[in-house]
């Protein structure tokens, strides 16, 4: 992924002496530069991250209505509020 320069923002980050070997050895494999692939992990990261809070959205979503017709869901809730209320 290209950036332009000036729309990059310098920060510091503390790797442990294997993440720091481990990065420089990936770097020198891929023909790829360290900052380069710390940008990658970031946006893999931050990907997941949203995936993982729009499925836990939808899941809700889903889940709305689904005792609708249960006749008997007033009294269930009540029930498990009373245990709650021990």
């Amino acid at each position: 992924m290209y950036m332009k320069q000036d729309s990059m923002v310098r920060t510091q980050v503390y790797l442990s002496k294997e993440q720091e070997q481990a990065l420089k050895s990936l770097a020198l494999t891929s023909g790829t530069r360290q900052s380069e692939l710390i940008r990658e992990a970031v946006d893999l990261l931050l990907s997941e991250k949203n995936a993982l809070q729009g499925q836990w959205k939808q899941a809700l979503h889903d889940m709305k209505g689904m005792w609708s017709d249960d006749e008997d869901a007033e009294q269930r809730m009540q029930t498990i509020r009373q245990e709650f209320d021990r």
